[in-house]
């Protein structure tokens, strides 16, 4: 499982830590259960009280490179009550919270064919914001992906592998390192050409063990194999 440098690298997925919802054809477009779009994000949510996770559901063509067609509708339906859910910059959604009673019967609406229009759950991990940092931070989304396959809700890869460790993704222009621990107990890895490099999870490590990273990441990620 790689770390996609596009970031819709669906949370474990994250290829992607994501998953895409087909729905069911109508005459007038097609509807996708309130509950499987739901269950996912309410998941991580239970999972994550920290904020560790980012998510969001969000819609993308079909084909890549192709734009959203500029007649695209999603709406939540409940029973014959309709609400839409615009699209923000970025062509994500902002899903409701539904009564626990409407839930089952509730449906997300797309006018568009899913050989048009698909929607993607999308997870992403917090990266570090200074180059020093502690080991607990850098490993803190482990625990979150533990909890979550706890739930044996699948999301992607994630509630499937146990993680071992963290990939992290930098600029491939400049190769860079990571540094966990100092003086003669320092271990170094370097990046990959991709800009990649994967530092596996060491449970005799203690968390405020010291970590230099060579700069920003731009993504980091758990990975499993």
């Amino acid at each position: 499982m790689r770390l996609s440098l596009a970031l819709t690298f669906c949370f474990l997925l994250l290829p992607a830590l994501a998953s895409a919802a087909d729905g069911q054809p109508s005459s007038s477009g097609r509807s996708i259960p309130y509950a499987s779009l739901h269950a996912p994000l309410a998941a991580v949510r239970q999972a994550d009280p920290a904020g560790i996770v980012t998510q969001s559901l969000c819609a993308e063509a079909a084909i890549a490179g192709q734009a959203l067609p500029a007649s695209l509708r999603i709406e939540l339906r409940i029973g014959s009550a309709t609400t839409n859910l615009p699209l923000d910059a970025h062509g994500c959604i902002s899903l409701p919270t539904v009564a626990t009673s409407e839930a089952a019967t509730a449906a997300v609406w797309i006018n568009q064919p899913k050989d048009a229009v698909k929607l993607v759950e999308t997870f992403r991990m917090r990266t570090p914001t200074s180059t020093r940092i502690a080991y607990g931070q850098l490993m803190e989304s482990l625990p979150v992906l533990a909890r979550i396959r706890a739930q044996h809700i699948p999301i992607g890869n994630m509630a499937v592998r146990a993680a071992q460790g963290v990939e992290l993704a930098f600029d491939p222009a400049t190769p860079q390192t990571v540094t966990i621990g100092s003086g003669t107990h320092a271990t170094t890895w370097r990046t990959d050409p991709a800009g990649h490099v994967r530092i596996p999870f060491d449970a005799h490590l203690p968390a405020d063990t010291q970590v230099v990273l060579g700069a920003i990441p731009i993504a980091l990620q758990p990975y499993s194999e």
